[in-house]
């Protein structure tokens, strides 16, 4: 792509992704975060769960994309995937 960084540099006319909350959930934390996402045009909200074991060491991460009727908790609620990212350390 003309014009982008290079690979594994940060562009800095990119702003940080904004976070909206923060909650304790299963031991771990769920973040809820908004970013201006130039591909759509407008702003796209996003989720971070991080297990307990994320405060001691690196832990694997798993996406999920939403599809056209979903919202960044869709996946939490329905799957309740928090207990299970907190029992596997994901």
């Amino acid at each position: 792509m003309a014009g982008a960084p290079p690979a594994g540099d940060i562009d800095p006319m990119i702003a940080a992704p904004e976070l909206i909350s923060r909650h304790g959930a299963y031991g771990g934390a769920v973040s809820f975060h908004r970013h201006d996402a130039q591909e759509t045009g407008c702003a796209m909200k996003f989720a971070v769960y991080l297990p307990p074991q994320a405060e001691r060491r690196r832990v694997p991460v798993l996406w999920y994309l939403s599809g056209l009727t979903c919202t960044e908790e869709t996946f939490m609620i329905k799957a309740g995937a928090q207990r299970v990212a907190a029992e596997l350390g994901i």
